[in-house]
């Protein structure tokens, strides 16, 4: 769970330059300097908020929805590949970024500590702890107002995360 991870708001037209940038450029150094109107970064945090929101697997999917679209659900851009390992991008459509922020804004503290404490400890490997927990739910929920703002614009997401 070395590895960082964060969202980042982007328009139609960005998405349509990176689509037409090929699969392996598709990587930090491209990322950072394209036109993002809102970012939130969620550090580690994201591989606990995954697994919560998604019985505990750490993979690709779309069920259970909305939940699965906040970290790895979505379409692919990189990362599904076994030479693309080292770097993952999910974007998420602005439909998709609506489910998500109605999600998040029903989401308590209290039924996420039943989803966290679900986590397979063995899938997981890291301490399970009210620490971990802590710092997990502090960042899903502070996700939140970047994902109301990303709603309101129409906007799509991506998340990244380096391997």
């Amino acid at each position: 769970m070395g590895c960082l991870g964060g969202f980042r708001a982007i328009t139609k037209e960005t998405l349509e330059n990176l689509r037409a940038v090929p699969r392996a450029d598709r990587v930090p150094d491209y990322l950072d300097e394209m036109d993002t109107v809102d970012s939130f970064d969620v550090d580690k945090a994201w591989d606990a908020m995954h697994r919560a929101l998604c019985g505990s697997e750490l993979k690709f999917g779309n069920n259970p929805a909305p939940g699965c679209w906040v970290v790895l659900g979505g379409e692919v851009l990189r990362g599904d590949r076994e030479e693309e390992d080292d770097y993952l991008v999910i974007l998420k459509t602005p439909e998709q970024v609506w489910e998500v922020s109605r999600f998040l804004q029903g989401l308590t503290e209290e039924a996420f500590r039943k989803l966290y404490f679900a986590i397979d400890p063995e899938e997981y490997q890291y301490p399970m702890d009210e620490e971990d927990f802590g710092y997990t739910w502090e960042n899903l929920s502070g996700s939140l107002p970047f994902w109301q703002n990303a709603a309101e614009k129409n906007l799509y997401v991506l998340f990244d995360v380096d391997q």
